[in-house]
C-alpha cells in the first residue's frame, strides 16, 4: 500500500495537469501558425510545450487531435449578420466561413485533420458546417421576409451551394477564395421581387 500523501503520488492514466494541457494546446497553435499543418509533429509540440512526448500521446492519439482541440474555440460560428442589407449580410457570413476553413491562415489545417482523423474528422467537419449553415439560412429567410429576396427562393439549396463551393475550393483544392469570388456568390442571389400588378397600376 502506498502511504504517501495523494498530492505526492505520480499521476497515472489520462488525467491531465491543467498547466501542461494548456501548454500543449498553445504550442500546437503557435507551431501551426509558424510551420503550417504539415510541418507540425508530436515531437515538436512536446518540445515547445516542455512536456514529455509520451505525455502528449497519452492525451491525444495524433497531431490532428491536438490541433483540433487547440483551435476548437475558433471554429464556432459567430452571430447572424444583420446589417439590414441581405447581400451585405451574406458577404459577411461567407467571409466568416472562409476564415474558419482557413484557420490560422492555412487551408492545410482542415485538409490535414480530415486525412489523419478519418471518419471522426469528417463527422466533426459535417457538424461544423451544419452549425455555420444555420445562420446563413436565417439571414436569407430574413431577406425574404423583408421583401429583399423573392418568396419561394430555395434557401437550403443556396446555402448548400455556398458551403459546397467553399469546402471544395479550400479543403479539396487547397486554394484561397478571393473577395471577388465571394462577391460572385452573393451576385447569384435573385433580385428583389418587383411590384405586383396592382401596385404597378
Amino acid at each position: 500500500m502506498d502511504d504517501r500523501p495523494a498530492a505526492s503520488r505520480p499521476r497515472r492514466g489520462p488525467h491531465r495537469d491543467p498547466d501542461a494541457h494548456e501548454a500543449v494546446l498553445t504550442a500546437a497553435r503557435e507551431l501551426v501558425a509558424e510551420l503550417g499543418y504539415k510541418g507540425v509533429t508530436m515531437d515538436r509540440i512536446a518540445s515547445r510545450a516542455g512536456v514529455a512526448r509520451m505525455t502528449v500521446y497519452r492525451w491525444w492519439p495524433n497531431k490532428a487531435a491536438v490541433i483540433t482541440e487547440a483551435v476548437a474555440d475558433r471554429l464556432a460560428p459567430g452571430p447572424v449578420p444583420d446589417t439590414g442589407d441581405v447581400r451585405e449580410d451574406a458577404l459577411l457570413w461567407l467571409r466568416g466561413l472562409v476564415r474558419t476553413l482557413t484557420l490560422l491562415g492555412d487551408p492545410s489545417v482542415v485538409t490535414g485533420a480530415l486525412t489523419e482523423r478519418g471518419e471522426p474528422g469528417r463527422a466533426e467537419l459535417r457538424d461544423l458546417l451544419k452549425a455555420h449553415a444555420g445562420p446563413a439560412a436565417q439571414l436569407l429567410r430574413a431577406g425574404v421576409a423583408r421583401g429583399r429576396l423573392p418568396r419561394g427562393m430555395p434557401v437550403e439549396a443556396v446555402v448548400d451551394s455556398w458551403v459546397g463551393y467553399l469546402v471544395y475550393r479550400t479543403v479539396f483544392l487547397g486554394q484561397e477564395t478571393a473577395e471577388d469570388d465571394l462577391l460572385d456568390l452573393v451576385g447569384l442571389l435573385p433580385p428583389p421581387p418587383g411590384p405586383s400588378a396592382g401596385e404597378a397600376g
